[in-house]
């Protein structure tokens, strides 16, 4: 398992990938959620969540 901020390096050295982000915010009650999980291409080139398409993308983050 690695934690990078690193998309290229994600998408080279793993086989499934994770998409972490901090919810509650709007509440103040800041908690880590995991948003999707699943193959690494899948994730990278078709990601369930749009959350995860704006990550990967550089919209957010």
């Amino acid at each position: 398992m690695i934690v990078t901020h690193n998309m290229q390096q994600a998408a080279r050295v793993s086989h499934k990938t994770g998409f972490f982000t901090v919810g509650g915010l709007d509440t103040g009650q800041r908690y880590g959620m995991l948003v999707e999980h699943g193959e690494t291409e899948q994730m990278f080139t078709a990601p369930s969540d749009k959350r995860t398409q704006d990550y990967i993308t550089g919209r957010f983050g």
